[in-house]
């Protein structure tokens, strides 16, 4: 380990060690270049805001088909791996209930990323934990490190710095500020929680978690996360999203039994963009990934998949662009290549999702219209659509479904 000192030189600086960061640099050291990975807080990995919640690898290659070498970036370790699941189950309102065959592992995210750090290290990148950017520079970046500040100078700068990105908007990327972009979750870890471990619920509706879902997340045999989502245009006036919770745990007549003598042992809240990706995500020499780019998918604001598939992309095409001088913009149309169409239609379904699950009515006239059925759920989970589904997305677009109310 080095310490950093003023117009220190790196090729390659790495902004924000999570799934994205972490995959962008050891794939940029892997490459064969010189990589500082800074991140903000004193431990990576800690604290962490998410369900942990992973499809398995077999899951992970049909919902994204066209990625290459998916073997060797799914690779979750054992010791990471808390519980094992079988059914996805999504509970709406009106008492329907699907059950969906989706195999998954429940981790322990600070172990994971701790891991995915590890790695980065291990292939030579340099890490520097408790190091914040706080300004981007014509020709690297400023960060605050142990309360000192220094002027860094970078071939590259990857921003990995999650929602709301720092490096985007001083980069002057189109980074969203419209509120339907963005959800906060709000969760519990729970035990004393009594629910099947093998499923991962899903609870839908205007009432239990406006604009998203609520959540239980089995991670053993009675300990589980228990989270509610929001977006903040489709909740009541005067509610916040720890009323939510509270409703969701306390009173709602499929989990006030199964919770009734959980107690929570961790409070875990942030933000998930769920605004699709930005439009542009590079400039001459700055590239955004991960939360920071919009790479999550919309319907779940599940970010670890995309996270490590297109930050090992940016990782390649950074080394690229030290090495031979090639444009950062080949960033765009490669992780496009591979997760473009998991992105983009995760989008089209989320905002259907939006005029479905905001009404129990709503919901009431799908499911009348056989339109809500199990091979729906299905393909909403991995992000595909049918003949069907076009249907009824013109349908809901145009309205004609709103006049059957």
């Amino acid at each position: 380990m080095r310490y950093l000192e003023n117009d220190q030189k790196y090729d390659v600086i790495v902004v924000g060690a999570g799934p994205a960061g972490s995959s962008a640099a050891k794939a940029a050291a892997e490459n064969g270049v010189n990589v500082l990975l800074i991140e903000r807080e004193l431990e990576i990995g800690v604290p962490d805001k998410c369900g942990e919640f992973l499809p398995s690898l077999e899951e992970m290659k049909r919902l994204s088909p066209d990625v290459p070498d998916l073997d060797k970036i799914w690779d979750i370790p054992k010791r990471c791996i808390v519980n094992e699941t079988k059914y996805v189950n999504f509970v709406f309102p009106n008492g329907v209930e699907f059950p969906v065959e989706f195999t998954g592992h429940v981790i322990e995210r600070k172990l994971f990323d701790k891991h995915l750090a590890n790695q980065a290290g291990r292939a030579g990148a340099e890490i520097m934990p408790f190091t914040s950017a706080i300004k981007l520079l014509d020709d690297g970046v400023r960060v605050r490190s142990g309360g000192e500040i220094f002027d860094l100078k970078s071939d590259v700068i990857i921003g990995a710095d999650g929602a709301y990105s720092l490096i985007a908007r001083e980069a002057g990327l189109p980074v969203s500020t419209n509120p339907l972009d963005y959800g906060v979750g709000y969760q519990f870890e729970m035990v004393n929680v009594d629910h099947d471990p093998e499923y991962v619920d899903m609870y839908l509706g205007e009432g239990i978690a406006p604009g998203t879902y609520a959540w239980i997340i089995p991670k053993g045999k009675d300990i589980a996360n228990v989270g509610t989502g929001v977006r903040t245009p489709f909740m009541k006036r005067g509610m916040t999203i720890r009323d939510y919770q509270r409703n969701f745990i306390k009173n709602h007549p499929f989990t006030s039994e199964k919770l009734k003598n959980a107690v929570p042992t961790a409070v875990k809240a942030g933000n998930i963009p769920v605004g699709g990706p930005i439009e542009r995500t590079t400039t001459e020499n700055v590239l955004i990934v991960g939360d920071a780019g919009g790479h999550t998918i919309p319907t779940v604001g599940g970010g670890i998949p995309p996270g490590l598939i297109i930050g090992k992309i940016a990782g390649e095409v950074a080394s690229a662009k030290v090495k031979s001088g090639t444009s950062l913009s080949a960033f765009d149309a490669t992780w496009k290549e591979q997760m473009g169409d998991v992105l983009y239609t995760s989008l089209r379904l989320r905002r259907m999702s939006d005029i479905v699950f905001r009404s129990k009515r709503m919901i009431d006239v799908i499911t009348k219209l056989e339109w809500l059925t199990k091979d729906t759920i299905s393909k909403f989970i991995y992000c595909k659509m049918d003949t069907k589904m076009k249907i009824m997305e013109r349908a809901l677009q145009s309205g004609e479904i709103q006049k059957l109310l």
